[in-house]
């Protein structure tokens, strides 16, 4: 678990500093191509891209460690925007800003906006579920089944209490019960970690 940890810390630290210079050096459209190839190859890995690769996930954790030393909460998703005739929308207008923008690569299309750094004023404000379920266009292709998750961690039904502590801290609401047990949703879960590292029975393992 400890090397999980420092590994996923490493990569997450490096996708964010890849995604600033990328930004900075207007290579904008390599970059939203890596991540659009990374989310496609969750057919097969699942959210691995999620957990390890993505600089959205790696801006959450810092600030959201941040924000819990000085006991800060950010502002809960308002129920509206959790509609499908709201997010999906405004997710596939993502989406294809981000296919635009790849396509610049061989076509004289010119999108110039950094569009995708409203998803750090947004992961600063709201409540992480916001981002990570609803509008990130990475996260609507991952929607689409996996064949395998790889990394995934799974309750232990036999010695979990449903305490429900992991439900309370996991930030996509990715833990649900159902017939008074608990179950992670491959779907939605990020690959954060939160509920291992909140679970004091140590009953959530990878």
């Amino acid at each position: 678990m400890k090397a999980r940890k420092i590994i996923q810390t490493i990569t997450l630290v490096i996708s964010i500093v890849a995604f600033v210079l990328f930004i900075k050096n207007k290579k904008e459209s390599y970059l939203l191509l890596w991540m659009l190839s990374f989310s496609l190859a969750s057919l097969l890995i699942g959210k691995l891209f999620c957990g390890y690769f993505c600089p959205f996930q790696s801006f959450d954790k810092g600030w959201g460690y941040l924000l819990s030393k000085i006991k800060i909460n950010r502002i809960k998703t308002p129920d509206f925007l959790k509609k499908k005739y709201i997010y999906l929308p405004l997710s596939l207008i993502l989406l294809s800003l981000v296919i635009l923008k790849i396509a610049s690569l061989s076509l004289p299309i010119k999108l110039k906006i950094p569009f995708l750094m409203v998803a750090f004023p947004i992961l600063a404000i709201f409540a992480p579920d916001l981002w990570h379920n609803y509008l990130c266009p990475f996260g609507l292709v991952m929607r689409l089944p996996s064949l395998r998750r790889v990394l995934m961690p799974k309750i232990d039904q036999s010695t979990c209490t449903n305490c429900i502590l992991c439900m309370k801290a996991c930030p996509t609401e990715a833990i649900e019960l159902n017939n008074k047990k608990l179950y992670i949703n491959g779907k939605k879960c990020i690959l954060c970690y939160q509920c291992e590292k909140e679970c004091k029975l140590d009953s959530i393992k990878v």
